[in-house]
């Protein structure tokens, strides 16, 4: 009942419109699909220039800017990791590397150990540094504090534990 009643109003409209509007509407109607077909099809068969494999891939190394400046915490702490030892392993592509120098500030950052672990970019012929591969790297950054590895982007209270740092000989300045 209810289809019937939708196809008497339908050819009621139709009636209304006329022949020739039907016409202009759906000439317009396909000549806009003929365009977006067209578009599509050339896109998706066109030879671009994206990247099939990470072979491909040619990335130069870069030097990233560290704008937040270093809290008293900071840089006792980035002294205390460096007077242990520890390292911090990232990449200079590496978006939680910069995060987590951010979260040093600059100061701090310069005082950290921190090894880059494609010193000569990425791309075909080029490989991870030595001392990345020795440690083991599977992610960055990677932080190596007193043998124990941890992996991806850390807090502070993660690295003062890590670290055996003592808070209560905190000194702000």
């Amino acid at each position: 009942m209810f289809v019937l009643f939708g196809f008497s109003l339908f050819f009621i409209t139709l009636k209304d419109i006329g022949l020739e509007e039907i016409q202009k509407m759906v000439g317009l109607q396909l000549s806009i699909a003929a365009i977006v077909i067209a578009a599509l099809t050339s896109s998706y068969s066109t030879p671009g220039s994206e990247v099939t494999s990470m072979a491909d891939i040619d990335l130069q190394p870069f030097e990233t800017e560290i704008t937040m400046q270093s809290s008293p915490l900071a840089l006792s702490l980035a002294k205390h990791l460096q007077s242990i030892g520890a390292k911090m392993y990232g990449a200079f592509w590496c978006s939680h590397c910069l995060e987590q120098k951010q979260m040093f500030g600059r100061e701090a950052a310069e005082i950290v150990d921190y090894i880059e672990c494609f010193p000569t970019g990425v791309g075909r012929g080029r490989k991870i540094a030595e001392a990345c591969k020795d440690v083991g790297i599977e992610g960055f950054p990677t932080w190596v504090i007193k043998g124990k590895v941890l992996s991806g982007e850390q807090t502070f209270s993660e690295l003062i534990e890590a670290s055996g740092f003592v808070l209560e000989d905190f000194q702000p300045m």
